[in-house]
């Protein structure tokens, strides 16, 4: 008689990770459904700014999405955080289905429900500043990097890291 093993096998990286494992390893704890939905949800938050645009994706984001019964056509559903974003996004369903096609390269989600909840806002943090020198030791940190947009982005991810 062989004993079976019942431990599960883990995919789990250590060491430097990309961006995406890391979005997915922040977002497969508190996501409970099945691994098709964690996949197109997992993208879709990836990609949102490019998908709603910048302005909107600060005030909206893509919170579940479900499937009918012959698992084709997928209902998104969206998080709004105030009415004018959800107009937006009521108006402009159709593109916005479109640009999640374009991602995907078929169409995946029929239809998009809108949901409006309230977002709590950290205004405090925006006020903190660095100190100096932590400031001029981050640039120079930067300074030799050649894409000014990778260096950026970087200077924020410093600046929010040590506030």
């Amino acid at each position: 008689m062989k004993s079976k093993s019942y431990h599960k096998k883990t995919n789990k990286r250590y060491g430097l990770q990309t961006i995406d494992e890391k979005v997915s390893n922040l977002l497969s704890p508190i996501f409970n459904s099945s691994k098709k939905e964690f996949i197109i949800i997992n993208n879709l938050v990836k990609n949102w700014p490019q998908i709603v645009g910048e302005k909107y994706a600060k005030f909206c984001s893509p919170k579940m999405v479900s499937f009918d019964k012959k698992n084709h056509n997928i209902k998104l559903t969206i998080a709004v955080f105030n009415s004018a974003t959800g107009f937006f996004i009521e108006n402009n369903s159709e593109i916005i289905i479109e640009r999640i096609a374009t991602k995907y390269g078929f169409k995946s989600v029929k239809k998009i429900i809108i949901k409006q909840e309230p977002k709590e806002i950290n205004l405090n943090l925006s006020s903190k500043k660095l100190p100096q020198e932590l400031s001029n030791k981050i640039d120079k940190k930067l300074e030799n990097i050649e894409n000014k947009e990778l260096s950026a982005t970087l200077k924020k991810l410093a600046e929010e890291i040590y506030q």
